[in-house]
């Protein structure tokens, strides 16, 4: 039985995620199936906290069953040139619809060495991605007073990939021109592997996302 209290099975977690990063094959992780169930369903509670904490700040995630939101463990390998069969990470999108939503979202990512909170949409088809272009083009002040208020910036930064030249349709000297390049409207905060073992994790990163709301709501302006 592993120990939950103050976020214990947090650091047998990571611990096991380090082991399953040098065991990747199926004979390893049969042999320690049943750690890892254990594992995954103190995870889910927690993030089922987590979904019910940000629900208070955020209406849209009220109903929002947590097995739409966390990611399987198993790597789909059909089409890949890597065949290691396991993540080596566990993860959740906090949003409505869960993992498949087009929107706007929290994602939240543990793995040792590599953890993060991320927001935003990743990978928009073009039609999207022209109309997130336009919207933020169309309404720069009010983007920029979002990325640029402090406790944002204190903790989130732009990640997305960018083209080198302006996109067809928006001029070259374009004000503020750089926000329209991107190809994906993604930022990122980097945290330590003890962010998860001090304290309540499930109310920091609530907290943490919290500060994430408004660029998602700017971005999910073009859905309406």
């Amino acid at each position: 039985m592993i120990d939950n209290g103050g976020n214990g099975y947090m650091a047998h977690l990571f611990d096991f995620l380090k082991r399953l990063e040098f065991n990747n094959n199926r004979e390893w992780f049969q042999a320690n199936k049943s750690e890892f169930d254990e594992l995954r369903g103190l995870w889910m509670k927690d993030v089922e906290r987590l979904i019910g904490r940000m629900s208070v700040y955020d209406e849209s995630l009220n109903g929002v069953d947590v097995k739409d939101c966390v990611y399987r463990i198993y790597r789909d390998i059909r089409f890949s040139p890597n065949k290691l069969p396991y993540k080596t990470y566990f993860s959740a999108v906090i949003a409505q619809g869960g993992r498949k939503t087009p929107k706007g979202c929290c994602y939240l990512h543990v793995q040792p060495g590599d953890s993060g909170l991320h927001g935003g949409i990743w990978c928009p088809e073009m039609p999207l991605l022209t109309k997130l272009r336009h919207e933020v083009d169309d309404n720069i002040e009010e983007f920029l007073d979002i990325i640029n208020a402090s406790e944002f910036k204190k903790r989130y930064h732009m990640t997305g990939e960018s083209l080198k030249t302006m996109p067809k349709g928006f001029p070259k000297d374009l004000p503020h021109g750089e926000y329209v390049k991107f190809k994906e409207y993604l930022v990122s905060m980097p945290v330590k592997d003890y962010y998860f073992m001090q304290g309540d994790w499930v109310e920091k990163v609530a907290e943490d996302f919290r500060f994430l709301k408004p660029f998602n709501d700017f971005l999910n302006y073009v859905f309406d």
